[in-house]
């Protein structure tokens, strides 16, 4: 019994021994901290670059004027040279109406007008020598007034059997043939200056107060693209319209088309951009921001290491590629690249060309 007891205080110090021991080696051994891999950035200064703000609307070219070519007169079309695309001249006849009717009534308008001048005379010479009344006088120069302006009319109507064009331009569309029957309500073609183009858009009212108030400097553009051709052309504001459309919460906007416009005809849908504010910057490209719009510089630290600083700024003048920051970051160094992977103090080594 006792060796028993005896052996089991041996195994007790033989174990106490090792633990002693353990400890003893973990207590004068050196101690070391673990500290994360520094995370490799690229970084670039901003630069001062013109930046513009701008709205892009689609919408289609019109003429400034389509001037439709109507008939005064109802009849048959005898002639008719009107053809789409056509070049024309003020005053150059489109089409001639069966001018028979209408010369029948002139020379009917005439031989009265005739009559009551040849009655007028004899009345004048009876009436000065007193033969004759004021009176009757009167009647016969009224007769003769009265068959005066019918004989004109006639004239004028026949006038109208040739069908002009009113202005200088280009035939846009034809509405008639030779047999056709020409009448008032149907015009025979429309003619546009194609040298005059515009477009009428609506753009929200959010815009409207910068736009208004930068309205004699707005640049705008318009193109088309065909393939992978673009056709651009600079216009300028005509107007802006005065107020808003309640049930669109817009305003309408003309722009007129300048310098060569060839390439553009009324109906062909365009893009229009209106740059409303245009200013030289300092700037950063979009691509330095994170999905949140955060952006991240790099300092160095009191112990000499490099640290990744957070920044929110606030929304200055932006377009599609570029942002304005105060010229108080103009010498901080923005992170491009690795910005994705970094936080607020976390330390960073600066790569070129990472």
């Amino acid at each position: 019994m006792m060796k028993r007891l005896v052996k089991y205080i041996v195994v007790l110090i033989l174990v106490a021994l090792m633990f002693l021991g353990v400890a003893f080696f973990f207590s004068t051994r050196e101690s070391s901290t673990y500290s994360s891999p520094e995370t490799p950035v690229s970084v670039i200064y901003p630069e001062r670059r013109v930046i513009q703000e701008s709205y892009k609307v689609t919408g289609y070219i019109e003429a400034e004027a389509m001037v439709p070519v109507v008939p005064f007169v109802q009849g048959t079309i005898l002639e008719f040279y009107a053809e789409n695309d056509m070049e024309v001249k003020k005053d150059q006849v489109m089409a001639v109406i069966d001018p028979e009717p209408y010369e029948l009534q002139k020379a009917q308008a005439e031989a009265q007008y005739l009559a009551y001048e040849a009655t007028l005379k004899r009345i004048s010479a009876l009436y000065e020598k007193g033969a004759a009344t004021e009176q009757n006088y009167d009647e016969v120069k009224a007769q003769r007034d009265a068959a005066k302006a019918q004989y004109d009319l006639a004239s004028l109507q026949l006038s109208y059997c040739y069908v002009d064009t009113p202005v200088e331009g280009t035939i846009l569309m034809t509405d008639g043939a030779v047999g056709g029957i020409a009448t008032s309500s149907s015009p025979i073609c429309v003619v546009a200056d194609l040298s005059k183009l515009i477009v009428n858009v609506s753009i929200p009212e959010k815009y409207y107060l910068e736009m208004y108030s930068r309205k004699e400097d707005i640049k705008i553009t318009v193109e088309r693209k065909v393939g992978d051709e673009t056709y651009v052309a600079e216009a300028d504001l005509v107007s802006l319209s005065p107020y808003i459309d309640p049930t669109t919460k817009t305003f309408s906007a003309k722009v007129k088309l300048k310098g060569d416009v060839s390439a553009f005809r009324p109906g062909m849908m365009v893009d229009i951009n209106v740059i409303y504010r245009e200013e030289n910057v300092l700037s950063l490209p979009q691509s330095v921001k994170k999905l949140d719009g955060s952006l991240y510089s790099v300092e160095e630290a009191k112990d000499g290491s490099m640290k990744a600083k957070y920044h929110s700024l606030p929304v200055l003048l932006s377009d599609d590629e570029y942002f304005q920051i105060d010229d108080s970051f103009a010498d901080t160094r923005f992170i491009y690249r690795g910005q994705s992977k970094v936080l607020d103090g976390q330390s960073v080594v600066v790569v070129e060309g990472y």
